[in-house]
């Protein structure tokens, strides 16, 4: 070999190294951080092959720090491997969530199938942190938009309800007031339908209509009871009145009865002192005069006395006939405005209040008497739909003649009220669950079968119901809510169809 050649080699080796050398040194800044005794090998290394390069110190620390490396190695593996079981475990947990999208559920159970850390490679998994972080993204932006779509939802649903229930309540008004344009107005934006501010308004508004039809009530008892109190102090006037009257004419009537014997008594001297007949005639006719004058003035007394109780008393007769007509007048009018109080204005059945206390009743005699009530909640099917597509005027319609068809299809003991909207609420006393379900469903089949003919469109109106029996312990509200849930089961299994619970459940 030659010199030239030697020198050529050298130098191509001394290349090679230093290219090694900028690679190790690389290396030792990618692995920088990973222990402290590492990191300190790893500088020292770096120092060696910088400057003057010392091989052979920097081959023997090596040696050292490769066995490190191995360890270090293992170590990370591990770490690697808790990571993706953290992961595994937190994304299990978050697909059990029910709020979360179907399709992220999917996307997820995928990525679990296809978890597995490699055996080759010791860095962290930053592309399986990176592909989870996106995935709980997902969900949570999800959960988020199912959130929100739910509050709207159920925003919307309440909103519905309050205006169906504004437009019950203003009914009595409108009935009492035909020609009230402030009343008329509320309920013609009622139909039309309303955002949430216009909502308010017409809530103030009828607030104001029931506040002032309080106050025109409370004013109408005071003046009844004015003219009563007025009377009854006019008739007791008169009681004291006759009464001292007649003490009046008791002491009269004494004095003159005291004349009478006085007169009587001297009579009685005449006959006893008088020895000549003619002056005992004489003195006796002069008594017998005065007696007769007084007897003839005692009874224009009694009868003027007569006619002036008679007149009294007929006036007394008369103030409290008037007040007996206004007591009764007043009497129906209360009796008429409780009967609006619990009648639904549009269907003319129940209304939620007359309900709530025929429940209580029926409960506690079903407790005293032992004997089974039942309890079911009816709903028009896609009802929103009649009204979006034919009016509220069909709309309303519509829940007349379910409201007439549930009600002939109950027995006489049974009870039905309008719940609100298009939920109607049903209890069936002393009535064992099998016939309770079998008379509802006879219900539910012939309304299904009506004839409704909506602008010249048949349409088939159908009900779902929810049903229950209510048992011993139950309270109101629970049995009202078991069944609501009974109903929405009805409807999310395809409506125009019963779902009950029976009391051994």
């Amino acid at each position: 070999m030659t010199d030239d050649s030697a020198k050529k080699k050298l130098l191509v080796a001394k290349q090679q190294l230093d290219k090694l050398s900028i690679f190790i040194a690389s290396m030792a800044e990618f692995f920088q951080g990973s222990t402290p005794k590492i990191d300190e090998d790893l500088n020292a290394i770096k120092k060696l092959l910088s400057g003057k390069p010392d091989y052979q110190a920097a081959a023997e620390l090596s040696v050292k720090l490769n066995s490190d490396l191995k360890n270090e190695a293992k170590y990370i593996k591990q770490q690697q491997l808790n990571s993706i079981t953290q992961i595994e475990t937190s994304l299990r947990k978050l697909n059990e969530i029910e709020a979360i999208d179907e399709s992220v559920k999917s996307e997820i159970k995928l990525f679990l199938q296809n978890l597995s850390p490699s055996d080759n490679n010791i860095s962290s998994p930053i592309g399986t942190f990176e592909k989870a972080l996106g995935l709980f993204r997902k969900a949570l932006s999800n959960n988020k938009v199912n959130k929100s779509h739910n509050e709207a939802k159920q925003q919307k649903q309440l909103h519905q309800q309050i205006a169906q229930e504004l437009k019950t309540l203003i009914l009595p008004y409108v009935k009492n007031n035909p020609n009230d344009k402030a009343i008329n107005e509320i309920r013609e934006k009622l139909d039309e339908g309303l955002n949430p501010s216009q909502l308010l308004e017409c809530c103030l508004s009828l607030i104001r209509f029931v506040i002032k039809d309080v106050i025109n009530e409370a004013g109408a008892a005071n003046k009844l009871i004015h003219n009563i109190h007025q009377s009854l102090l006019k008739v007791n006037q008169g009681i004291k009145s006759t009464i001292e009257k007649s003490k009046v004419r008791i002491e009269k009537r004494v004095k003159q009865t005291a004349d009478m014997q006085a007169q009587i008594s001297a009579i009685e001297t005449a006959l006893t002192d008088s020895h000549k007949v003619e002056d005992l005639k004489q003195q006796a006719q002069h008594y017998l005069t005065k007696m007769q004058a007084s007897l003839t003035q005692s009874e224009a007394d009694d009868r003027i006395e007569q006619e002036k109780m008679i007149a009294l008393l007929q006036s007394m007769q008369k103030r409290l006939s008037e007040l007996e007509n206004k007591a009764a007048g007043y009497k129906q009018k209360l009796l008429e405005q409780r009967i609006d109080a619990l009648t639904d204005g549009l269907t003319k059945l129940p209304n939620r209040v007359a309900y709530e206390e025929k429940a209580i009743n029926e409960i506690n005699h079903a407790k005293q008497s032992n004997t089974p009530l039942c309890m079911a909640i009816i709903d028009i099917d896609h009802f929103k739909s009649i009204n979006d597509k034919y009016g509220h005027s069909v709309g309303d319609k519509t829940l007349q003649v379910i409201a007439t068809q549930i009600k002939n299809n109950l027995a006489n003991t049974d009870f039905v009220a309008r719940w609100g909207g298009e939920e109607f609420v049903v209890l069936l006393p002393n009535t064992q669950s099998n016939d309770a379900f079998k008379k509802l469903d006879i219900m539910r089949n012939k309304i299904s079968k009506l004839p409704f003919m909506f602008k010249g469109n048949r349409v088939s109106v159908t009900i779902s119901i929810g049903m229950l029996e209510i048992l011993s312990d139950m309270r109101l509200e629970d049995a009202f809510e078991k069944a609501d849930k009974l109903l929405y089961t009805a409807k999310e299994n395809g409506r125009n169809q019963i779902q009950r619970k029976e009391s051994h459940d």
